[in-house]
């Protein structure tokens, strides 16, 4: 049975799809099967992982169904595709902008006055789990990438989720977003959402500067430092450039990225296995 995790902040551009990516793939070089799910219409995710699964094959990948068409049928196990030994990806399109449609034309739509109104929303935020629950066996770890917003997308990931990972670049308006995606967390614990808080990963750090130490600070003061990851992710060029050449290994300046996330995924299974009890 997977493990599932949103990766998420309010804020865009801090670097939620890349963390989320380069998780899944160092779990996967360690023999953990793991499965990224793109849920953010841009697709960015998908971008990097095909240009990854590129590097290493010739296969061409066919979108011949979109994430809404399996949606649709049910069965998202049809679009699922390959990137590298034990890393899958089921892939984003634009259309999945549509889904808060599909669920109001699927389940029914009422004023927020309703009485109604918090059993439908939990009805709806439900949904994507139900479709996730039967691709769980074939993994070890479901990584939820979402958008930088909130909506019945982000909601919903974290509905399905067991955990989530709060990514928080240290400037003021990426806190304040982690800020309030915390207190979104605590209103959709009493949906029913049976998740913990695996912990907050800084990044695109930069180093010895006093803007970056006081969000951090911060940070620590509003999540608790023991919950603040001690890996910090800085400025990297190398893991700016994976967004155009996805994932490579293939220079120091990559071997440097390699062990950087090989130190964050210690840490993150270090986070896993106490919650685990293991």
């Amino acid at each position: 049975m997977s493990i599932n995790i949103t990766v998420g902040n309010y804020k865009g551009g801090v670097g939620k799809t890349k963390n989320a990516i380069m998780l899944a793939y160092k779990l996967s070089q360690r023999g953990k099967r793991c499965l990224v799910v793109d849920l953010d219409p841009q697709g960015n995710a998908t971008t990097v992982l095909v240009r990854t699964h590129q590097n290493t094959s010739d296969e061409v990948f066919n979108f011949d169904k979109t994430l809404m068409g399996a949606i649709k049928d049910e069965n998202l196990s049809e679009i699922i595709m390959n990137v590298q030994e034990n890393l899958d990806l089921l892939p984003s399109h634009i259309d999945f902008a549509n889904y808060p449609t599909y669920l109001d034309l699927k389940f029914g739509l009422v004023d927020k006055q309703d009485p109604k109104y918090d059993e439908l929303y939990a009805k709806k935020m439900n949904h994507l789990k139900k479709l996730l629950e039967p691709l769980e066996n074939q993994y070890d770890y479901i990584f939820i990438d979402v958008p930088p917003t909130k909506s019945i997308m982000t909601d919903s990931a974290v509905m399905a989720s067991k955990y989530v990972l709060i990514i928080l670049q240290t400037q003021e308006l990426a806190l304040d977003g982690a800020i309030q995606y915390l207190e979104d967390l605590r209103n959709l614990a009493e949906y029913g959402g049976d998740f913990e808080i695996l912990g907050v990963l800084p990044v695109l750090v930069e180093r010895n500067t006093s803007s970056d130490e006081f969000i951090l600070s911060q940070s620590q003061d509003v999540f608790g430092k023991e919950n603040v990851f001690d890996v910090k992710i800085p400025q990297m060029a190398r893991l700016k450039r994976f967004d155009n050449t996805g994932i490579r290994e293939k220079d120091r300046f990559d071997d440097k990225v390699m062990k950087l996330y090989s130190d964050v995924t210690d840490e993150f299974l270090k986070k896993i296995r106490y919650f685990e009890g293991d």
